[in-house]
């Protein structure tokens, strides 16, 4: 199986995400398109240059800890493949979050970076949202749970 992998966004801290936010889109023309708060980012804000078809590529979040670079995969099927290969690696798996657009996997490399890699699902989210989810499942499992 052949893994398509590209950049999918960026998250960096900020004291005050809303104003950093506006500096990026009065500066780069960027658009908000998600704004919240979750335990493991603290207060957000997502922020996309093609808001139409793209989610985030720039986040902006309170919680220094969860600055990390996201990787997009091409399907669950990928991403549990990362998942395993991170786990006979010895890499440290954080969690995997279902988030309703994606599902996240968050891993530490080693020099103590987090690192995201995530495949987008197709479903629509329109608030936060962030629930664990157990990669280590059957894939028909895993689809019938994220298809409820």
């Amino acid at each position: 199986m052949e893994n398509h992998v590209k950049l999918g966004h960026v998250a960096l801290p900020a004291r005050d995400p809303a104003g950093l936010a506006r500096f990026y889109g009065d500066l780069l023309g960027l658009t908000s398109t998600m704004q919240g708060a979750l335990p493991g980012l603290g207060d957000f804000i997502f922020l996309s240059g093609q808001p139409a078809d793209v989610l985030q590529e720039l986040t902006f979040m309170t919680r220094p800890e969860a600055r990390h670079v996201a990787f997009e995969v091409d399907s669950l099927a990928n991403l549990r493949a990362v998942y395993a290969s991170a786990k006979e690696r010895g890499v440290r798996v954080l969690m995997a979050l279902d988030h309703r657009s994606s599902v996240s996997l968050m891993l530490v490399d080693p020099e103590g970076n987090n690192l995201e890699v995530y495949w987008l699902t197709g479903r629509r989210a329109d608030a936060p949202y962030a629930a664990p989810i157990d990669l280590d499942r059957p894939e028909a499992e895993l689809m019938k749970q994220l298809e409820a």
